[in-house]
């Protein structure tokens, strides 16, 4: 569903409503243009995207039950062996299996280590291209297609008016965004490039298709992040 701010006035544009509703003050967004199901869309793929890469990214590169089991074993071969070196003489043969064993368990664990990160820098090699595969299918199907557009000749700021008072709604619309995104519109070519399509006129106002799923996935990353460190203690 797209949203015209001619058919909804009342969408983000009363500041009473809005401030009764939040405890958080928010702006007032001089939207133009918003596709709203297509974003509830993108942030719902966003989301579920980044769930499955970030599981995939923690099985590869965690330690596996075997791996894990074995630095057990290893610490134990260790503690014995010290144990049996501090008898003495008296105890040579059973301290010589011991550090024979303890060497043949490091080189077993080097291994698995390894393995491990074979294992990491393909999974990571994987993810990269899935990556650029998707993000240029979602940049052909929202080919020329803002999410959401402002309207500039609905931006309120003094400075314009006490010092350019002929400044175009295309400059005020972007100087808006800009500041709306901060420091996301000045992350360079990312957010350039999550803009391409979209007329070049109006482009510095708009946010683009790409920029609504990397947002989705930033947030959601964060918070599978934080569930798997705090399962993992």
């Amino acid at each position: 569903e797209t949203f015209n701010r001619n058919n909804h006035p009342s969408y983000f544009s009363s500041s009473t409503s809005t401030h009764a509703m939040s405890f958080i003050p928010l702006p007032n967004i001089p939207y133009t243009i918003v596709h709203s199901s297509d974003i509830a869309l993108l942030l719902a793929f966003g989301c579920i995207y980044e769930i499955v890469i970030r599981l995939y990214q923690h099985k590869n590169e965690r330690r596996t039950t075997h791996e894990r089991k074995l630095n057990i074993h290893l610490a134990t071969l260790r503690y014995e062996a010290a144990k049996k070196r501090a008898m003495g003489p008296s105890a040579f043969v059973e301290t010589s299996k011991l550090e024979r064993a303890v060497l043949a368990t490091q080189k077993e664990q080097t291994k698995l280590a390894e393995e491990r990160e074979a294992r990491t820098a393909r999974c990571t090699k994987l993810i990269k291209k899935v990556n650029i595969v998707t993000n240029i299918i979602i940049l052909l199907t929202y080919w020329g297609v803002a999410m959401v557009a402002i309207d500039g000749s609905r931006v309120n700021d003094g400075n314009y008016e006490s010092y350019d008072e002929d400044i175009s709604d295309e400059q005020r619309a972007s100087s808006f965004w800009k500041g709306f995104l901060f420091p996301l519109s000045y992350h360079g070519l990312g957010y350039k490039v999550s803009q391409f399509g979209i007329e070049s006129d109006v482009r510095a106002s708009c946010m683009g298709a790409l920029a609504v799923v990397w947002a989705a996935r930033v947030t959601c990353g964060e918070v599978v992040d934080c569930g798997l460190k705090w399962l993992s203690r």
